[in-house]
């Protein structure tokens, strides 16, 4: 075997020891394997092959239905699910409503879930019968079906039995694969679930694991000993290709890298000089920035096309996106005169633009980029380069990369100015009350809205959008509140969506998803 790293031999080891097993290579690995508390793609993506939800989004962007049969509102705010019968637990217990609701609930209102922002409008679930469960919501939710992938199934009584801690060293769910052992920073192994009520999958074996840097996973795709890898990065592309042992699959994605600046701070900033002022608080400032980025040439020299352009931060897929919105013209010229006129031009001739202080001096713009270098397809490159077309308008900007598990507890503590980052939902309504709602204090809305941009116009859109059944008006609300957002406010400064992509040995048939999530029961032997 061919060794690269002593790390990896335990797994690769275990890949040899018979064609019924997978190797799947993931950028990252699952924080938790309890299915309410992560909102993170990758962990949900492990997450996925132990459990299910009553509904789900296929590959199309559309909601079907999993452990449910049907959902339907007898008025705006009760809903009454059927649940899907001769469905098993690992365990061999038999899943009723009463999980159903259980499940539902936890996800609602456990202390440390993320899942409240796609159901924590629920304020009550309840079995009716076995397979009846009613579920109440304080305001109208028109999407709480496509809101119910986010409230994975779990048995209760084996919750309430070993508790949460319990539960973490051997989940139990319905899914196609069964718990064997995880190692949190290495690696996940299961094995299928013989009794899964819907189609088996092919392998019998399944070892999920966290290679974060993408030459080791490209290196055990081409050794053999990694049968899928995740995120192949576009430099590997003709390696991988001209190997004869493995092939490159994209699909277009909808996760769109983007820009996000300090949107409440007029003094102190952390990535500016210290007592500078702010500039960003001025949508001329944030369109100014937006003019001095040449996505075209990050799509084609950084991304090697595998991205697209992005208009708007949400995709063409999307409920809510505006034909309308067109991205402002690469223009670093007239970039530097808006800087300038807003009185940030460069009075001492050094050739870099100037922030007054508080005190009444001036100082060079100076401005450090935050970015992950270990999370987005070529993150801290791309950062780079953006440094640098910022540099040409007079901006002195430095980037400061670092590991994802350093990158955005800083993000949500707020210690930057300026930082690039990525979001992929099938969701609109969800994307929209995450990203662009201002924040409130039960933390349902804008959640992810870390620069703390504000907006009551928009606000109020997205909370009409969120109640409104018809989805003719309901897409109009949300163009409007994209249009607000994205032209007159500059809220975000998006960049392009990425591409799927993954690195697939021969012999296995396997295609990745638009939102990202890599499951290796889609994988078929060829």
């Amino acid at each position: 075997m061919k060794r690269i790293g002593i790390a990896l031999a335990f797994v690769f080891a275990l890949a040899f020891a018979g064609g019924d097993q997978l190797v799947v290579a993931y950028q990252g690995g699952a924080v938790t394997l309890d299915p309410h508390l992560r909102n993170e793609t990758t962990t949900l993506a492990w997450q996925h092959h132990i459990f299910e939800t009553p509904f789900f989004y296929d590959r199309e962007g559309k909601v079907v239905p999993v452990l449910a049969t049907s959902i339907e509102n007898t008025d705006p705010n009760t809903w009454i699910l059927k649940v899907r019968s001769g469905v098993k637990f690992h365990d061999g217990t038999p899943m009723t409503a009463e999980d159903v609701a259980y499940s539902i609930m936890r996800a609602a209102t456990h202390p440390k879930s993320q899942m409240k922002a796609y159901v924590g409008k629920v304020v009550s679930a309840r079995a009716l019968d076995e397979l009846t469960v009613e579920i109440k919501t304080k305001v109208p939710d028109p999407l709480l079906p496509a809101h119910l992938d986010h409230a994975a199934v779990i048995p209760k009584a084996y919750m309430e039995k070993v508790g949460e801690e319990g539960f973490q060293k051997h989940p139990i769910g319905t899914g196609p694969y069964k718990f064997v052992d995880w190692l949190n920073a290495d690696h996940l192994t299961l094995e299928r679930f013989e009794d899964y009520w819907g189609p088996k999958p092919d392998f019998a074996k399944v070892v999920l694991k966290n290679i974060p840097q993408g030459a080791t996973r490209v290196a055990g795709l081409l050794s053999g000993e990694i049968d899928i890898a995740e995120k192949v990065l576009p430099q590997d592309f003709a390696r991988v290709e001209k190997s004869g042992r493995a092939t490159v699959k994209q699909t277009p994605g909808v996760r769109i890298i983007y820009v996000a600046m300090d949107y409440w701070r007029e003094y102190g900033s952390e990535g500016l000089p210290e007592g500078a002022k702010n500039p960003f608080l001025d949508p001329a400032a944030r369109k100014a920035v937006y003019m001095a980025i040449d996505e075209e040439a990050i799509v084609k020299k950084i991304m090697g096309g595998a991205a697209t352009v992005a208009q708007q931060f949400l995709a063409p897929v999307h409920e809510g996106y505006s034909p309308k919105i067109k991205r402002f013209p690469y223009d670093p010229e007239g970039a530097r005169k808006i800087l300038e006129d807003l009185g940030y031009g460069d009075k001492d001739g050094d050739g870099w633009l100037e922030l007054p202080t508080k005190d009444g001096k001036r100082v060079p713009f100076e401005l450090r980029i935050d970015a992950p270098n270990d999370r987005y397809l070529n993150d801290a490159q791309i950062a780079q380069a953006m440094a640098s077309m910022l540099r040409k308008i007079g901006i002195k900007a430095e980037v400061n990369a670092v590991p994802k598990k350093v990158f955005f507890p800083n993000m949500t503590k707020g210690h930057f100015t300026l930082y690039i980052a990525g979001w992929g939902s099938m969701d609109s309504i969800n994307t929209m009350l995450s990203m662009f709602h201002s924040k409130d204090a039960e933390g349902l809305y804008g959640r992810f809205n870390r620069q703390r941009y504000h907006n009551p116009e928009v606000d109020a859109l997205i909370e009409k959008a969120a109640s409104t059944f018809d989805p003719t008006e309901r897409d109009a609300l949300l163009q409007q509140a994209m249009e607000i957002a994205m032209v007159q406010d500059v809220a975000y400064i998006p960049l392009h969506y990425e591409n799927v992509i993954a690195g697939v040995a021969k012999g296995i048939e396997f295609s990745p998803r638009p939102d990202e999530y890599l499951h290796a029961f889609e994988a078929k032997k060829q």
